[in-house]
This record gives structure tokens, sequence and C-alpha cells, in this order.
């Protein structure tokens, strides 16, 4: 579906105003990790705010990948990895991670994180890997996804994208079931479906903790700032 990606994306996100709330975040911090980049819309609206940003991103899709090269450039340097086995010869001041492996959602009066990652074993890795690249004091920071409900898109007289979102529990435990489907004169060109995991926020901070983070600040429930050991 990458294809289709930035099109749809781009109609449901306001980069610009969500990249101007995380250079408030970061304050000073200039070395940053982008944890699921897809296609670059993100940094490159990070970029044009704020020129010396020295942004890294990782994404296991090497479509979307293509994608963030071709809007990037040499401006981000691009890794295909996997973060529950992140292996950078980096450190950086914070991380941030917008949905590409982990996002929190809301679900009534509490919230959830919501991961593409399935086993619980690996995402306590995923976060013990990011904590490994940050310095001290580094910030993980974790955004809440407005992903998690149902919407339709028409882009001209051909062609629609539709995202039908569900919940479902299998042998106790709690999944977000996202399927996405264009169609072209109402018949589906192309069809993906996504699951990820859910787990209760007190849960996740306990797993975020033995990882060396702890919850500093969150800003109208869009942000969970976590930061890495002690002050830098």
């Amino acid at each position: 579906m990458s294809n289709f990606y930035n099109a749809f994306i781009g109609r449901n996100r306001d980069y610009r105003a969500i990249a101007t709330e995380l250079l408030e975040i970061l304050g000073n911090r200039q070395k940053i990790l982008d944890i699921g980049i897809g296609t670059g819309l993100l940094a490159e609206q990070l970029i044009q705010l704020k020129p010396l940003l020295q942004i890294t991103g990782i994404d296991t899709s090497t479509s979307l990948l293509a994608q963030a090269q071709t809007c990037l450039g040499s401006q981000v340097e691009l890794y295909c990895q996997d973060v529950c086995n992140l292996e950078l010869d980096q450190t950086f001041d914070a991380a941030y991670s917008r949905g590409g492996a982990w996002a929190f959602i809301r679900d009534s009066d509490t919230f959830l994180l919501a991961s593409h990652i399935q086993d619980i074993d690996a995402i306590q890795q995923s976060f013990e890997r990011v904590a490994a690249h940050l310095y001290d004091g580094g910030y993980l920071i974790i955004t809440t996804s407005n992903a998690n409900h149902s919407k339709l898109d028409k882009f001209d007289g051909e062609m629609s994208f539709e995202r039908t979102v569900s919940k479902n529990w299998v042998d106790g435990e709690q999944y977000l079931i996202i399927d996405y489907v264009c169609h072209k004169h109402e018949s589906i060109t192309e069809h993906q479906r996504v699951q990820m995991r859910l787990l209760e926020l007190d849960y996740v901070e306990g797993m975020l903790s033995s990882a060396g983070f702890q919850l500093i600040s969150y800003q109208n429930d869009q942000y969970r700032i976590y930061q890495k050991g002690g002050d830098k």
C-alpha cells in the first residue's frame, strides 16, 4: 500500500503542526532517531523548520524507505532495520515514534499502546535497544495516534481509500486490526491488513522503566515523554 500512503496520510495529519510541537519538546537536542520513518513526511517538516537537525531514520519497509530517500535525499541517514534488533554505530539525544513501532491510542478514558511488534518479549527488547542508542538524559517520545477509527477518503471520481478499524481478543490478548483498502470504480485494487498488539498503559510503563526510562511529562494527551537515566 506504499503507493497510496502519502495521499491518504497527508489528508489526515498536519505534519507541519506535529513537527512544530515535536521541536518544542526536543528543545536544543540535535541528534534524533526517527523510529519507523515511513516515507519521511514528518522528518521533512522537521528539517524545513530546523535545518541543523541530524535525523537518522529506520524502517523495515524497503518501499517506504525508497520514497523517503526520494523525499529527503542526503538530509537524513536511512537504514532498513528492525527496532527490536537495532544496531547503529551512533548515540542520539532523542528518539520518537509516531506509529512506526509503537503509538498510544485513546481507549475510552484511558490509553493503550498499539505496537506493530506482536511479541511481549520483543516489545521489551525494542525499548532496550532504543535505550542503548540514547545518551543518559535522552528523550523517548511516543505520540498518540488517531488511526484507531475508520475513515473513507475519495481522491477523485475513480479512486477511494478506506481504513476500517476493529479490536479483537485472541487467547486473552487484545489486538487492533486495521484494513486498508483502495477502490477504483468500486472494485478493490489493493488491500492490506495490519494487526497491532494492544497493551495497557501501566504495563507498558513498567516495561519502559525496566529498560531505563521514566515518564517525565505528557502534553495534551498527544505526546508522552520518557527520559533515560539522569539529566542531560
